[in-house]
């Protein structure tokens, strides 16, 4: 009798009951994968008609199979005959029609006026460049003509005056070399290590000091799982990694608070310009986190 029932067994069905076993609702699984609540409702019902395309229905099963810890493509093969069919060429003529590449009207010949208007700027810079230079080597001709008369009577106390100043540039140098010198060195001692440590006794939110410029942050998965992560209010990068598979990612260097948001924790590490942030230090069986970084 069982067999019968597994060999029964809808898509929908399939993927419900797997959603269940990771004690996902279907809100949770929406904030994942980003997907409609709608949509996500209509793929367990098999209502594939209410799904915006043939294309979305493939595309929209294989993210929810992988965010359940199922095998996409397989799932997809498996069940082949109860999905809509769908042709590459439709797809391609359809991603041409709504996203025109930009190369595409890069190629777009220019005209000779706008070529002209193009280049005016570089023009106007490079002829008031080429003014001033001829100014000062008209001013510095004039200079020296009228100063050459004088020079030759002066030459024994300029040379003179020459020796004193090369001493005196000489101990100038050597002591801005030895201050320089300390001063690098009083930089060397007060740098410090960057740490990551968290607010209090919250396991959600942490600070992390004495970074670089540009924070270089890399996510590994030992397992399928979706990561989104939002710098300053505004989303930076979100997709699901593979088993084994990485994602890096450069943080822009007015970033203060960093939001990441993990669906399968327990399988996720992140390192934050090499370092390890132990952003799971209890090792929690909730799977999905959502965990806020402060830059100082």
């Amino acid at each position: 009798m069982s067999e019968n029932n597994e060999e029964t067994t809808t898509i929908g069905a399939r993927l419900k009951a797997a959603r269940t076993a990771k004690g996902l609702t279907i809100d949770d699984l929406q904030q994942i994968t980003k997907i409609q609540k709608r949509y996500l409702i209509a793929i367990e019902d098999e209502q594939f008609d209410k799904l915006p395309g043939d294309f979305y229905v493939r595309a929209f099963v294989k993210q929810y199979a992988e965010t359940v810890d199922l095998d996409g493509n397989a799932l997809l093969e498996e069940y082949r005959d109860q999905l809509p069919s769908v042709h590459t060429e439709t797809i391609v003529e359809n991603v041409d029609e709504v996203q025109p590449t930009r190369v595409a009207s890069r190629e777009q010949p220019a005209s000779p006026a706008s070529r002209v208007r193009n280049y005016l700027p570089t023009i106007i810079v490079t002829a008031i460049v080429v003014l001033i230079l001829l100014f000062i080597w008209f001013m510095a001709v004039r200079t020296h003509a009228g100063s050459s008369s004088s020079t030759s009577a002066d030459s024994s106390s300029v040379q003179v005056s020459s020796s004193k100043k090369q001493s005196s540039s000489k101990k100038q140098s050597s002591s801005s070399k030895a201050s320089s010198s300390a001063k690098s060195s009083s930089k060397a001692s007060s740098a410090k290590e960057q740490t990551i440590k968290a607010n209090g006794s919250s396991d959600t939110a942490y600070t992390l000091t004495n970074g670089a410029d540009k924070n270089k942050v890399v996510i590994k998965s030992t397992k399928a799982a979706w990561t989104s992560v939002t710098t300053n209010g505004t989303q930076t990068w979100q997709g699901t990694l593979k088993a084994d598979g990485s994602h890096t990612l450069t943080l822009p260097s007015n970033a203060t608070t960093v939001k990441f948001q993990f669906g399968n924790a327990t399988a996720t590490t992140v390192t934050i310009n090499g370092k390890a942030f132990n952003f799971n230090p209890k090792n929690s069986t909730s799977q999905v986190r959502t965990i806020t970084l402060t830059i100082k």
